[in-house]
């Protein structure tokens, strides 16, 4: 395995966490930005006093080393005294989508055995209640973002070595499926130190992001390498919404930004081109987290004349975040015939590969990617046996896409080996939707595909349902649709695009049970589902 890399003249080379480079960074760069958020501005100074008097709050409320911190929390300035003041204490920080549902919250809480949930506000005490009781956890307490940073008192903090856990990254799922991907501050450390020389990130970089910060690419690439280099981070709230985000990029001079291939199509649709936005301070904008559209680059670019300055990447939880980046230097992206853009080669100290069966692939042989490095994790959280499938070999371990890296070792994605659905960045376990949806009466089965939309929309969620009753009205049917969609919705934070009703038989299935996506993604797009009758309405 190759050695990690170490930056030159690096004034971070012997830290061992993120808390100990952010008392770093203080002392080296004291008054310098570290971030903004609307009318918020935090120097490295403020951002350290913020960390030490939350952990001084979190210590009140009973946080110990090594106990797990659930922040159920939006994009913020203050988001980073919460996640940074649980490491302050040697504990571990479980960020989750701020729109979490109780079950949701309840079901992460139970499988990390947290000890504390944090919001941004104090909840109810019913929902308090009710978390509780579906996590089982006896010992569960909350804690409000506020309280903590109004806290005066600091904690002293806990020195821990780079092989201690930092956070638990969850993937999709709403049993006992979801995965908490593990990730040390070494692991985390050795991503950012991976990441700066590929992306040429400098300390006068101005990020600006939009991306959640509960999520691989938002927290580690968009916060914790401007963190890491005493750049500055001007932080949004999650929305693609082109006019906040080109504004900030204008005003602050924002030289990086990121966004997955829907928030790039999303807004150039809906922004004026030309001059209405002076995006010339761009250096890079990182492109990836769904796979990338040759379209999106070109209409991007063309419109708001910025040639080569969209930057293809790979990347995944399980790396931290970053596998591969394009080449910075090299404007120019390469296609492959079948409409593939190569996401680049691997990140310094990062090592790829395709693997068929049990052997590598030749140069073109498609097969499923596998990495290792020093970001890479160690497996899933109290997991053994997702643990277990994670590993091939060597250190290798598979990512679950499926891709090939040609002769000049250029890595391209060309699908997913899990099926996955993307929206909008986030990636979604089918069987998530599934089962909220098949909890609802009046549902017999259910299947959910990730069919692409057309120009702007990217991939879309198609739900299928095979319905109890035999030739239901169409008041039964709204109904019915209504509730799927608003239960779907109160759980993920999303609503599905399209609902598909159907009879017995709609969704195809082997002769053990289980469902066969692919044919009904084919019989949906053919227009055989219709053909045959199986859909209410012929929708």
């Amino acid at each position: 395995m190759l050695q990690q890399p170490i930056l030159p003249n690096d004034p971070m080379a012997e830290i061992p966490s993120l808390t100990a480079m952010l008392a770093r960074r203080a002392e080296l760069t004291p008054t310098r930005t570290a971030v903004v958020f609307g009318e918020t501005l935090l120097t490295y100074a403020d951002l350290w006093r913020a960390i030490t008097r939350f952990a001084g709050y979190l210590q009140a409320q009973g946080v110990q080393q090594g106990e797990r911190v659930l922040l159920r929390l939006p994009n913020s300035a203050d988001f980073f005294a919460a996640y940074y003041g649980v490491q302050y204490l040697g504990a571990v920080s479980v960020p989750v989508f701020h729109g979490s549902s109780s079950a949701r919250v309840a079901l992460l809480a139970k499988l990390c055995e947290a000890r504390l949930v944090v919001t941004e506000k104090s909840m109810a005490a019913a929902e308090c209640a009710e978390i509780t009781a579906q996590s089982g956890l006896t010992a569960l307490a909350y804690g409000d973002l506020g309280a903590g940073l109004a806290w005066e008192t600091p904690a002293d903090m806990v020195a821990v070595a780079p092989d201690t856990l930092a956070m638990l990254q969850y993937t999709s799922g709403t049993t006992g499926d979801s995965k908490g991907v593990m990730l040390t501050h070494g692991n985390l450390i050795a991503n950012v130190r991976q990441m700066i020389p590929a992306a040429e990130f400098i300390a006068e970089d101005v990020f600006v992001s939009w991306l959640p910060v509960y999520h691989d690419m938002g927290l580690i690439t968009m916060t914790m390498c401007p963190f890491y280099l005493g750049a500055k981070l001007v932080l949004l709230s999650v929305s693609p919404k082109p006019f906040p985000w080109f504004k900030a990029i204008k005003e602050h001079g924002g030289t990086m930004t990121a966004a997955p291939d829907f928030g790039y199509r999303f807004a150039t649709k809906f922004s004026k081109g030309g001059g209405t936005y002076d995006l010339s301070s761009l250096k890079r904008a990182l492109i990836a987290a769904e796979p990338v559209r040759p379209s999106t680059i070109d209409r991007f670019e063309e419109k708001f004349a910025l040639p080569g300055v969209l930057k293809p990447g790979y990347g995944l939880a399980e790396a931290s975040v970053a596998v591969t980046f394009w080449d910075m230097q090299r404007a120019e992206r390469v296609i492959d015939e079948d409409g593939h853009v190569s996401a680049g080669k691997a990140i310094p100290g990062m090592e790829n590969a395709v693997v068929v069966e049990d052997r590598l692939a030749a140069p073109g042989e498609h097969g499923e990617i596998v990495m290792r490095g020093p970001s890479c994790t160690q497996g899933y959280y109290r997991n053994p046996e997702a643990t277990a499938a994670l590993q091939w070999r060597d250190g290798w371990i598979r990512t679950g896409d499926i891709g090939y890296l040609n002769e000049e070792g250029l890595l391209f994605i060309v699908g997913r080996a899990k099926n996955i659905i993307i929206k909008a960045g986030r990636n979604l376990a089918p069987r998530e939707i599934e089962e909220i949806a098949e909890d609802l009466p009046g549902v017999r089965l259910s299947a959910a595909l990730g069919i692409a939309g057309e120009d702007i929309q990217g991939e879309q969620i198609h739900l299928f349902l095979e319905i109890d009753r035999r030739n239901p009205d169409q008041g039964t049917l709204d109904e019915l649709s209504r509730r799927v969609t608003q239960a779907v919705f109160d759980t993920l934070g999303y609503r599905p695009d399209k609902l598909h009703l159907g009879k017995n038989k709609l969704i195809p299935r082997t002769h053990n049970g289980k469902i066969q996506y692919g044919k009904l993604k084919q019989a949906y797009l053919d227009g055989s589902l219709q053909r045959d009758g199986l859909l209410y309405g012929g929708a």
